[in-house]
């Protein structure tokens, strides 16, 4: 399956490192929202999240869950959700034998946007990344 390049991983690694404060999007109607929501055998799931709110009702735009395997220290994005446009797609499921593939070219293309989503997002969070201190 694919991973998260080096650039998106460091920069997931940095948001799940500043988890505990909230992160606030320029533009005041979007927030991000990072937790770790389970473990299954060598994976933790990591959920990734940035809430957009329209009229008082926030939506996922989008959300999506990773797979971070604990050996190889890998990121592996597999489900893909959002609210706004109505989408869920799912990738693999996460067992405790593995991921089990449901469809890899969705996958691929999930870590393909993810990979540009992440870095889209530096330029719009309000924190110090890593590599700038």
């Amino acid at each position: 399956m694919k991973t998260l390049n080096e650039r998106a991983t460091e920069i997931l690694q940095t948001l799940l490192a500043v988890r505990a404060k909230k992160l606030k999007i320029k533009n005041a109607s979007q927030t991000i929202h990072v937790k770790l929501t389970d473990c299954i055998g060598k994976y933790n799931l990591i959920s990734l999240t940035q809430h957009i709110e329209i009229n008082g009702v926030l939506f996922r735009d989008p959300e999506v869950i990773f797979a971070f395997n604990t050996i190889k220290r890998q990121f592996i994005p597999y489900h893909y959700i959002n609210d706004f446009f109505e989408i869920e797609k799912c990738c693999a499921t996460p067992t405790v034998e593995g991921l089990i593939p449901r469809n890899e070219i969705d996958q691929h293309n999930l870590t393909c946007f993810v990979n540009r989503w992440l870095l889209q997002l530096t330029s719009k969070l309000e924190i110090q990344w890593m590599h700038n201190e």
